[in-house]
Protein backbone atom coordinates (compact mmCIF):
# COMPACT_ATOMS: atom_id res chain seq x y z
CA UNK A 1 0.00 0.00 0.00
CA UNK A 2 1.66 3.40 -0.88
CA UNK A 3 0.84 6.83 0.89
CA UNK A 4 -0.73 9.37 -1.43
CA UNK A 5 1.29 12.22 -0.11
CA UNK A 6 -0.10 14.83 -2.58
CA UNK A 7 -3.40 13.71 0.01
CA UNK A 8 -1.66 13.96 3.43
CA UNK A 9 0.20 17.45 2.68
CA UNK A 10 -3.42 18.78 1.25
CA UNK A 11 -4.86 17.75 4.71
CA UNK A 12 -1.98 18.94 7.02
CA UNK A 13 -2.05 22.55 5.19
CA UNK A 14 -5.61 22.40 5.38
CA UNK A 15 -5.15 21.84 8.97
CA UNK A 16 -2.54 24.00 9.73
CA UNK A 17 -4.89 27.56 7.85
CA UNK A 18 -7.79 26.54 10.00
CA UNK A 19 -5.81 26.65 13.12
CA UNK A 20 -4.32 30.12 11.84
CA UNK A 21 -7.75 30.93 11.28
CA UNK A 22 -9.21 30.07 14.71
CA UNK A 23 -6.58 32.07 16.34
CA UNK A 24 -6.90 35.15 14.58
CA UNK A 25 -10.64 34.77 14.88
CA UNK A 26 -10.07 34.53 18.64
CA UNK A 27 -8.05 37.72 19.11
CA UNK A 28 -10.37 39.69 17.25
CA UNK A 29 -13.76 38.21 19.35
CA UNK A 30 -11.56 39.35 22.53
CA UNK A 31 -10.75 42.53 21.54
CA UNK A 32 -14.53 43.25 20.79
CA UNK A 33 -14.85 41.64 24.10
CA UNK A 34 -12.84 43.83 25.76
CA UNK A 35 -14.14 46.72 24.26
CA UNK A 36 -18.00 46.07 25.02
CA UNK A 37 -16.60 45.13 29.03
CA UNK A 38 -15.57 47.91 29.56
CA UNK A 39 -18.08 50.25 27.35
CA UNK A 40 -20.98 48.61 29.54
CA UNK A 41 -19.02 48.66 32.98
CA UNK A 42 -21.09 49.90 35.74
CA UNK A 43 -19.69 49.34 39.05
CA UNK A 44 -21.01 47.09 41.98
CA UNK A 45 -21.92 49.27 44.93
CA UNK A 46 -19.77 48.32 48.16
CA UNK A 47 -21.77 48.13 51.47
CA UNK A 48 -19.84 50.44 53.91
CA UNK A 49 -18.60 48.29 56.58
CA UNK A 50 -21.04 46.73 59.37
CA UNK A 51 -21.01 48.41 62.62
CA UNK A 52 -20.66 46.29 65.93
CA UNK A 53 -24.53 46.95 66.92
CA UNK A 54 -25.94 45.39 63.85
CA UNK A 55 -23.86 41.96 65.08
Amino acid sequence: MEINWYMVGSVIIIAIVLVVFLIMRNLKDKKNYEKYLKKNDKSIPIKDEIDSDEL
